[in-house]
């Protein structure tokens, strides 16, 4: 059961996992966790740090903003595009991206 509303949000991502860096696509955002797609699966509670761009008109910010997150995997599945990964948030720092 989730604790947490999830907004269906598809931002690029870029992963570092124990087992190597990875580009990945979310797939919903909340205050607590992320759904990824992404090409393999780390193992159920591997450390994860990913950051993210979220676009100014999307947060009504003048500049992109930086969000980089550290958190766990808790659960992953097979997809046809590689696995999807639940990753809880234990983490982040936010910061603006000027361009």
């Amino acid at each position: 059961m989730r604790n947490s509303v999830r907004f269906p949000i598809r931002l690029l991502a870029r992963i570092d996992t124990m087992d190597g860096p990875a580009d990945a696509v979310t797939e919903d955002i909340s205050s607590t966790g992320v759904l990824f797609t992404m090409p393999f699966a780390p193992a159920v509670n591997s450390r994860l740090t990913w950051t993210l761009q979220l676009p100014a008109d999307m947060i009504g910010s003048r500049h992109d903003v930086t969000v980089t997150c550290v958190g766990r995997v808790v659960w992953h599945k097979p997809v046809a595009q590689g696995s999807q990964v639940g990753a809880m948030i234990d983490d982040y720092r936010m910061g603006d991206s000027h361009a």
